[in-house]
């Protein structure tokens, strides 16, 4: 079952054409990784999917709805679509409870007490419960992104988009965000990457999704797409990343 589908999108700044006819679809419970070099149009598209940037033209449905059409209440859909951003977007004046608290009580009209029970069992989950009552500035990139991570899960939702959620982090804090993301992927959550882990995107992903010039040059499973890449452009792609990392 198909939970979300791009048709023919596109996205401008100004003249400059960041989108070009993006026509595609994610499964549920599939986790999908988008890769390719930067500026590509990766991140764009992640951030039209529940509509942060909006689309020049074309369509996106997520879960049987249009949300491109006029009328549609986006912030019902954005509650359904959960997104962590590479910056993490804490509130740096609140604890980290009252940071995964505040949406679902403002919007789920879930009662505090809940809300707050919640949030201790999911930080439980990723380890840091015992940072519920710091301040964003009393911890770490890693454990700031893994509060980013549980902010989005305390919504409930159906999809989770993932704007490279490891590229602020020290290298040695990276294996700990992507582990929770392999126990997520475990679990039949519907998730969306973009990201410069090719060892996530490999291993992880039940489908890999190449970008260039802001257009889909090749999309499929993970071992057809870094074992026999087809297009002359991926293949390159994947050339010079082996050299960089050589």
């Amino acid at each position: 079952m198909c939970i979300i589908e791009t048709k023919q999108l596109n996205k401008f700044f100004h003249s400059n054409q960041i989108l070009k006819n993006i026509n595609l679809k994610i499964k549920k419970n599939e986790t999908v990784s988008i890769i390719g070099p930067s500026g590509s149009g990766k991140s764009t598209l992640l951030r039209c999917l529940n509509l942060l940037e909006t689309p020049s033209s074309g369509e996106i449905w997520f879960d049987g709805v249009e949300i491109t059409a006029r009328g549609v209440n986006i912030k019902k859909i954005r509650q359904k679509m959960g997104m962590v951003f590479q910056n993490f977007n804490l509130f740096e004046n609140k604890t980290i409870v009252k940071n995964i608290t505040m949406a679902p009580i403002a919007l789920k009209k879930i009662n505090k007490h809940e809300a707050t029970k919640n949030a201790l069992n999911l930080l439980e989950k990723v380890g840091i419960a015992n940072k519920a009552n710091c301040m964003p500035s009393q911890i770490s990139g890693g454990q700031k992104q893994r509060v980013a991570i549980v902010r989005a899960l305390a919504m409930d939702p159906k999809v989770i988009l993932f704007d490279e959620p490891t590229s602020a982090l020290d290298p040695e804090m990276v294996n700990g965000v992507l582990k929770i993301m392999k126990n997520l992927a475990e679990t039949g959550l519907t998730m969306v990457c973009v990201t410069h882990e090719m060892n996530f995107a490999r291993r992880l992903s039940n489908r890999v999704v190449f970008m260039d010039g802001g257009a889909i040059v090749e999309q499929g499973p993970p071992d057809q797409i870094f074992e026999n890449p087809k297009s002359e452009r991926l293949k390159k792609f994947l050339l010079n990343l082996t050299i960089k990392l050589n």
